[in-house]
């Protein structure tokens, strides 16, 4: 009986530590949003776009405020559509002929976080075709997994090995010197793009390839690089212009570009661990506004969008927690939450704030 009683009194305080913080969040929701942040050119400072009972603020780090007008003024490239249609977009910047077709294809978005990260993964891949003629993209009738020696296509629809075209992916990639088992692999296997750059994958060795298929053929690169340390995460990417590959984070935690030309390009920025902080990029014609949320701060970096190198750079040291989260962790010293901001996997997590 004693063991009994033991056990009801453990079991009631996990659930009371796992009910009272969902019902104070119900009651109390959070508001700690961050604010949105682009790097302006021609005022060569950051401008905050913060949200304040629903009106938007613009303001720069050195606390100047702007009127909309004014922010869209000083962020040409990304208010371009409105300046478009106010008949207030430049002619020209820095020299640069401005067209809203050349600002849109130099222009992309990239966001990435641990939960996106770390959750379940099947381990097929889709291959897309990437020069099918067709404006728009079409599934493949088969997927693929890796396997210790090589790839596995199989039939979708028959649930078959498709011998040869295993043995032309694998042998290709032999013939590059890839050496399996593979050790990263990533992929975007959207058709909601306008092309297909195929997967950014590491061998046995920690050597960098990228493979994709070429009218139904194998088409394999091996990516010159001068980091030594070895890949830790890789991100393949789409952008309009074409003119880059993807991402690579090295094991030492330094951001690579991964260019057209088969190259990485170091990104100067300060180091970046994919899996305990989330980055943000806003790329446009001339400068890079990244993002990156640390555990004690945000960083805000611009950087030459032909470069790479840094041009300007703001940390801001996280505040004090507002007064509900606060309240919170004093009522609540221990707070049992299933979910978390790392990882989309259904786990205990104990005070994972």
């Amino acid at each position: 009986m004693r063991n009994i009683k033991y056990l009801i009194i453990a079991l009631s305080l996990i659930v009371i530590a796992w009910l009272l913080p969902a019902l104070y969040e119900l009651v109390i929701p959070r508001t700690d949003k961050m604010p949105f942040v682009v790097y302006s050119c021609l005022d060569s400072t950051f401008i905050r776009f913060e949200s304040n009972n629903k009106q938007i603020r613009y303001i720069d780090f050195r606390g100047q405020e702007f009127s909309k007008a004014q922010a869209d003024s000083l962020l040409p490239l990304f208010a371009f559509r409105q300046l478009v249609a106010e008949g207030r977009l430049p002619d020209s910047l820095y020299g640069v002929a401005l067209t809203p077709k050349r600002i849109q294809q130099n222009s992309f978005h990239f966001k990435t976080s641990p939960k996106q990260l770390n959750k379940p993964a099947v381990g097929l891949y889709t291959l897309l075709e990437s020069a099918s003629g067709r404006v728009d993209l079409q599934l493949p009738p088969d997927v693929f997994r890796v396997t210790t020696n090589g790839l596995e296509f199989i039939d979708c629809e028959t649930n078959t090995i498709n011998r040869a075209k295993s043995v032309s992916f694998t042998r290709e990639l032999t013939k590059h010197g890839f050496t399996f088992p593979v050790q990263l692999i990533w992929g975007n296997s959207s058709t909601r793009k306008d092309y297909d750059n195929g997967f950014l994958l590491t061998d046995n060795t920690d050597q960098l390839f990228q493979l994709k298929m070429i009218k139904g053929t194998p088409f394999v690169r091996k990516i010159k690089t001068d980091n030594t340390k070895g890949w830790k995460q890789l991100f393949t990417v789409e952008p309009a212009n074409r003119q880059f590959i993807g991402f690579a984070v090295a094991k030492d935690d330094l951001l690579y570009l991964v260019n057209k030309e088969g190259q990485t390009v170091l990104v100067d920025i300060d180091k970046y661990d994919p899996q305990n902080m989330q980055i943000t990029i806003v790329g446009d014609l001339f400068h890079w506004t990244i993002t990156e949320y640390t555990a004690t701060d945000t960083r805000y970096y611009a950087v030459d969008a032909k470069t790479f190198e840094q041009v300007a750079c703001e940390i801001v040291p996280d505040g004090e927690p507002p007064l509900a989260q606060r309240i919170e962790r004093w009522l609540l010293p221990i707070r049992l939450r299933f979910t978390s901001w790392r990882t989309q996997l259904i786990q205990p997590n104990i005070n994972d704030d």
